[in-house]
């Protein structure tokens, strides 16, 4: 097997993929914590149906959703809405680069979403 660096193990590399697929709820998140006053006891809506009760987890989204930004912005320009939007939605890659090409860059994706979160 050959030595890549941006290999991560099985078990951390599912996190990251099923944080990144969460991305559309931790970006709700997100804006409710940005309008929501930092108190314990408040009761937080993202919608009709998600109450949120602890203001921690408004904190860890928005921290998990500020990773994901950083591993981001580690892949170039041209190839960061097609990776994440193959890794959310499960939309194939376009033909504008070799299909290896979006494997690298998706795994580069992955591997510096692991360190940001401290994973590895």
């Amino acid at each position: 097997m050959a030595n890549n660096k941006f290999r991560v193990p099985k078990a951390v590399y599912y996190q990251c993929f099923w944080m990144i697929r969460d991305i559309d709820r931790l970006r709700k998140l997100e804006a409710v914590a940005n309008y929501a006053p930092q108190n314990d006891e408040l009761v937080f809506y993202v919608d009709d149906e998600d109450v949120i009760r602890n203001a921690e987890v408004l904190t860890q989204a928005r921290h998990n959703l500020e990773c994901i930004r950083k591993a981001l912005l580690e892949i170039p320009e041209e190839y960061r809405q097609s990776t994440l939007d193959c890794i959310c939605y499960n939309i194939p890659f376009s033909d504008t680069a070799h299909e290896n090409t979006w494997r690298k860059w998706r795994q580069v994706f992955i591997s510096e979403l692991a360190k940001n979160l401290l994973l590895i």
